[in-house]
């Protein structure tokens, strides 16, 4: 395969004005493997030739079978001087040049061999892609000193240990595959082993199953006993009344003269009437809380409970956000759904589609609504006609897994990076790297001068003006963060080992652990007071603290899968999930 045909599909963006005399007269564009008419001397790029019938230089036909590459011009268009492709990024729809990316200019004919050994070029993690992901090639090395996936050097005989340097270290002095020689046997017999205990867990399991259903139906054999015998009783005793009548019935038959059962006055006519009660739900029912979205009226003690529960989606629920009294929600159906908190019983009102992944994060500004994802990209939607008006495609490297809105500045997160844009124009401004994994969470304090990142092991503090320089850090051992909220006493932190860990403003001590879910706490949200904590997390459940005594108050439980997002709108919570519903509480 010739170079054209290596490199005719990468996005191309000339460092220079392009000449008029390189480009084709039909397409209007640079020449893409030009050949030249023998008929009529003109050159055209040759899917161009073979699409016209007629020059349009001179109006003669169109022969295919007369045309020949032009050398003259390929060797032109070779030295044409472009941007590397991993210094380029697609704004809307057009490829421009990345500030933060490669700014070396090169030859087109000379381009693979420079991008074959670009310094800006992505590279999967060699330990885990799945887990770590891709990262440029001059910041590979530097990720392989923390990367938490750096197999045990005995992997070759059968261990499975993985770890960062410093914990494969530390395992080595024990590892029990030490001094074992390398074999085939050893593998297998660990394998073999495996699969009997993985059988022999299965049997066990599926005993207890049938242990448990013995239970069960002994138990239901005790009560249907009981229920039986309760019957007999009934009916024996209403036998026995029956009998009782039929005798005084048989004595009254008995004379002549029968006496008339009948009591003065008692016509023998009655009606029933019963009382109306009237309840109202969540789909018949105009709700407005329109006026309780500003302030909390929440006073202990308090219950909350479920009001309704909102469809639409097709996929998971990762995302909501709020705008007054309309609600977003986003998900892996590529969408994002509008509602209306002063009248659900409409449900959806608009469903917003353009992103083609999943909808991962929302950010609500003014009268703008922005949401990124999967497909990398950054949009901007009108919050009232909900139209979209601006888009950056390729606007990181890897998925953009939170974003937040900061003064004048958007910044949006994905592994271990933060990118800063200009919020009216979308402009890239400045990256934030070398951040520790992923950056999955993003908070803002309660003066909005200092933003909140979680990553592994850490919560780093950044000035959200220029320069956006580092302002303190919150180094800690309970793993990585998913989630992040501030209140004016505490920052708070969900994490990936079922925790949820509370710290000190402003001296940033950890005072706290809240302890009550049972698997990672993807998501947190705060009451307008401070004083209770909303948590959501992947064991289906959405607790309520109180962060006056860090102890819990309520644990709701109305999602089949994990509960991904969490918010409040005045007194009302909204929760969302795998299951593809939001439920509504208040």
């Amino acid at each position: 395969m010739d170079n054209s045909e290596q490199t005719k599909n990468l996005p191309t963006v000339l460092a220079d004005e392009l000449s008029s005399h390189l480009t084709c007269p039909i397409c209007g564009r640079l020449y893409s493997e030009p050949v030249i008419s023998i008929k009529c001397g003109h050159t055209f790029c040759k899917k161009c030739a073979f699409c016209a019938s007629i020059c349009p230089v001179d109006g003669y036909q169109c022969d295919t079978t007369q045309l020949v590459v032009n050398r003259l011009v390929v060797g032109q268009i070779e030295d044409l001087l472009i941007y590397c492709q991993y210094g380029v990024m697609k704004q809307n729809g057009d490829f421009v040049s990345d500030p933060s990316g490669c700014q070396e200019k090169i030859q087109i004919g000379k381009r693979s061999e420079h991008e074959s050994q670009c310094s800006f070029a992505p590279l999967p993690c060699p330990n885990s892609e799945v887990h770590c992901g891709r990262f440029r090639k001059s910041e590979l090395e530097s990720h392989t000193e923390v990367c938490p996936y750096l197999p045990c050097s005995h992997g070759n005989k059968g261990c499975e240990f993985t770890g960062t340097k410093d914990q494969i270290s530390e395992h080595l002095n024990h590892c029990g595959y030490r001094g074992l020689q390398n074999s085939v046997s050893i593998k297998d017999f660990n394998l073999q082993t495996r699969l009997l205990e993985e059988n022999n867990k299965e049997l066990r399991d599926h005993v207890n199953v049938l242990e448990n259903k013995v239970v069960l139906l002994e138990g239901s054999k005790t009560s249907i006993q009981t229920q039986l015998e309760t019957c007999v009783r009934e009916i024996t005793s209403l036998q026995s009344k029956y009998d009782n009548l039929q005798s005084t019935l048989d004595q009254l038959m008995s004379g002549r003269n029968r006496r008339s059962i009948t009591s003065p006055g008692n016509t023998g006519d009655y009606s029933l009437r019963s009382r109306s009660n009237s309840s109202s739900n969540l789909s018949g029912t105009k709700r407005s809380p329109s006026t309780s979205i500003r302030e909390e009226h929440w006073q202990m003690p308090f219950v909350f409970k479920c009001i309704g529960t909102l469809k639409g989606h097709k996929d998971i629920v990762w995302c909501l956000a709020t705008k007054r009294y309309k609600v977003f929600s986003s998900g892996s159906d590529s969408t994002i759904k509008v509602w209306d908190m002063e009248n659900l019983a409409k449900g959806c009102i608009k469903t917003m589609e353009g992103h083609t992944g999943t909808v991962h994060s929302m950010a609500v500004h003014e009268d703008s609504l922005y949401s990124a994802g999967d497909d990398r990209s950054i949009r901007v939607w009108n919050a009232k006609t909900f139209e979209e008006e601006k888009c950056v495609e390729n606007a990181h490297d890897n998925i953009i897994s939170a974003m937040i809105v900061a003064g004048e500045y958007l910044f949006t997160s994905t592994f271990s990076l933060i990118k800063v844009w200009e919020i009216r124009s979308l402009t890239f401004k400045t990256v934030i790297s070398g951040l520790h994994h992923w950056v999955r969470a993003l908070a803002l304090s309660m003066s909005k001068d200092s933003l909140f990142s979680g990553s592994h092991n850490t919560i780093d503090i950044w000035n959200t003006v220029e320069p956006f320089n580092l302002k303190g850090k919150i180094d800690h051992t309970f793993g990585s963060v998913y989630s992040i909220t501030v209140t004016p006493k505490y920052v708070v932190a969900g994490t990936y080992n079922r925790l949820i860990q509370v710290f000190d403003v402003p001296t940033y001590k950890h005072v706290s652990t809240l302890k009550g879910h049972i698997s990672t706490v993807t998501s947190l949200a705060i009451s307008y007071s401070g004083r209770f904590l909303i948590s959501g997390s992947a064991d289906l459940k959405v607790m309520v603290w109180d962060l006056e005594n860090m102890l819990p108050i309520q644990t709701l439980q109305r999602h089949d899968g994990s509960v991904n997002t969490v918010i409040v709108v005045g007194d009302f919570m909204l929760s969302g999930s795998e299951d593809n519903k939001h439920v509504i509480s208040s």
